[in-house]
């Protein structure tokens, strides 16, 4: 959610939505290429379940660009409720079923840019509080982590 993680990828948002999705889960099973956990969603047994987040309005050259930046994912058709009510279809970013590992967890840097993100684009607070109680763990590779924390989000 954190627009200067899209800024990284020099991706460039036309414009951003909040929404939320139902009937699904976020966790952090998607095992990505620093062994730590990245973020995914599942569908939920609870119907009631719903994940909140930034629905970004990009280019086509860019959506190239995040294909290119997210491995170990596919693109998948959602439909979402915007703040408004109304229904938007998105693209969202799934866990190939290779790449999924239960029991990892995110490294604090990456809980910042969901967070922040979150805060950024002024989400429910009861949701971002669901965010800042993600267990998560310090990355060892120094350089990475300083780096990965030196990205703004707004």
């Amino acid at each position: 959610m954190c627009s200067g993680r899209l800024r990284d990828y020099k991706v460039y948002p036309i414009s951003s939505y909040v929404a939320k999705l139902t009937g699904y889960d976020l966790c952090f099973d998607k095992r990505s290429i620093d062994g730590s956990g990245k973020a995914n969603i599942v569908p939920s047994k609870n119907t009631d379940s719903e994940i909140w987040g930034v629905i970004y309005e990009i280019r086509d050259t860019d959506l190239d660009k995040l294909d290119q930046g997210e491995k170990g994912y596919y693109r998948s058709n959602i439909v979402v409720l915007t703040k408004d009510g109304s229904t938007v279809k998105a693209w969202a970013y799934i866990a190939q079923e290779n790449f999924i590992t239960k029991g990892l967890k995110p490294y604090m840097w990456y809980k910042r840019f969901l967070v922040e993100g979150a805060r950024e684009h002024g989400l429910p607070e009861d949701y971002i509080g669901t965010l800042t109680v993600v267990d998560a763990v310090n990355d060892t590779n120094v350089s990475r982590d300083r780096g990965k924390r030196a990205l703004p989000c707004s």
